[in-house]
C-alpha cells in the first residue's frame, strides 16, 4: 500500500556560516584616500650616508654634498571584482523565504567577495616582502633531545626581524598564522607543574611568546609553504573599497529589460599597497621550497 506524505519548504534559507574577515579589521588605509582618483602617487626620500667632518678644511668640512630627488610610487587601483545575478520572477514569488534577493547578494558579498579580497590583500604584502626577512621554519630537533621542532623559535625570529625596521616596538606589528602552524606550535606546550603558566601558554602561545597580535587563517589563503606572515600596520595601505559588494557596491535592477526578474550586480574595488619605505618591516616564515622564490614588486596584482 502506497503512502503520500506532504512536503513544506522551509521560509528560512540555509546559507554558509558567515566567514569574517582577516585583513579589514586589523589594516587601515593611514591616512591615504583615493577619492575621486584611480591612482596616488607618493613621494620619498633615500637616507643620506655620514662622512667625517674634516676640521682642517675651510671650503668643504662637509665633504661633497648629496642631491636629494624625490622618489615616486604611484599606487594604481588594480582589485576590481564583480558578479551579475539573476533571479526569476516566479521564483521571488513561490518561494517562502522573506527577503530572498537580499539574503542571496548577502550570502555572495559574506562567502565569496570576503575571502578573495583578503586573499589578494595577504598575498599583496608577501609579495613585498624583503630576501632578508625570509625565516625558513625550522623543522629541526632543537628540544634537547625531546623532539620538539623548532616552530616557535621561526615564528620569534620573523617577529625580530620585523622590529628591527619597526623601531623594536611590536605595538603595531600584526602577525597571521597559517591554522597548521598554529596548530603544531601549540601541540608543543608541555605541562611543566604551573597550572597559571599551562593555561595561559595554551590560550596565547604565539602572543604571548613574541607580544604581537596573532591572526590565525585557513591554510589556503597564504601561498604554499608560507606559515606566518607579520607587517608594521603602518606599513600597509588597505584602500577603502570604492564600491564594497555588502553596501555601495551592491545594484538591484527591478525590473529589468528582455527578462522576467530581478538583476543583482555586485562590485568589489580597492586594493591593498606596501609603502616602500616601510616594506622592511614584512616579514615571513617558509618552508625551504618556498623561500627559493623571488619576491615580486608591491604592486603585484595576482593572488595565490
Amino acid at each position: 500500500m502506497a503512502f503520500s506524505y506532504g512536503t513544506k519548504s522551509a521560509n528560512i534559507m540555509d546559507i554558509p556560516l558567515h566567514i569574517s574577515s582577516v585583513v579589514a579589521p586589523y589594516l587601515g588605509d593611514n591616512g591615504y584616500k583615493w577619492d575621486g582618483v584611480n591612482s596616488v602617487r607618493v613621494l620619498s626620500i633615500a637616507d643620506g650616508s655620514l662622512t667625517n667632518y674634516d676640521e682642517t678644511s675651510a671650503t668643504a668640512p662637509f665633504g661633497a654634498a648629496s642631491l636629494v630627488v624625490p622618489n615616486e610610487q604611484v599606487l594604481a587601483l588594480a582589485y576590481n571584482k564583480s558578479m551579475l545575478l539573476r533571479i526569476q520572477r516566479t521564483q521571488i514569488q513561490d518561494i517562502p523565504v522573506g527577503q530572498f534577493a537580499k539574503q542571496v547578494a548577502l550570502q555572495q558579498a559574506n562567502d565569496v567577495f570576503v575571502p578573495a579580497h583578503d586573499i589578494y590583500s595577504l598575498a599583496k604584502i608577501w609579495a613585498a616582502r624583503p630576501v632578508a626577512n625570509i625565516v625558513a621554519l625550522d623543522t629541526t630537533d632543537v628540544g634537547g633531545g625531546a623532539g620538539i621542532p623548532g616552530y616557535a623559535l621561526s615564528f620569534s625570529k620573523m617577529i625580530s626581524k620585523s622590529r628591527t625596521y619597526a623601531g623594536g616596538n611590536s605595538a603595531n606589528l600584526i602577525a597571521w598564522v597559517t591554522y597548521t602552524f598554529r596548530d603544531t606550535a601549540g601541540a608543543q606546550i608541555n605541562f611543566t607543574g604551573s597550572e597559571t603558566g599551562y593555561t595561559t601558554g595554551k590560550n596565547g602561545y604565539l602572543g604571548k611568546l613574541a607580544g604581537v597580535p596573532i591572526v590565525e587563517v585557513p591554510d589556503t589563503y597564504l601561498f604554499p609553504g608560507v606559515s606566518c606572515l607579520v607587517v608594521d600596520k603602518r606599513a600597509v595601505i588597505n584602500v577603502t573599497p570604492k564600491m564594497d559588494p555588502k553596501a555601495g557596491g551592491m545594484t538591484v535592477i527591478d525590473p529589468v529589460p528582455g527578462f522576467s526578474g530581478i538583476e543583482i550586480q555586485l562590485r568589489d574595488r580597492a586594493d591593498t599597497f606596501v609603502l616602500n619605505q616601510k616594506v622592511n618591516s614584512v616579514a615571513s616564515v617558509e618552508t625551504a621550497a618556498s623561500t627559493t622564490a623571488s619576491t615580486t614588486a608591491t604592486t603585484v596584482t595576482a593572488g595565490p
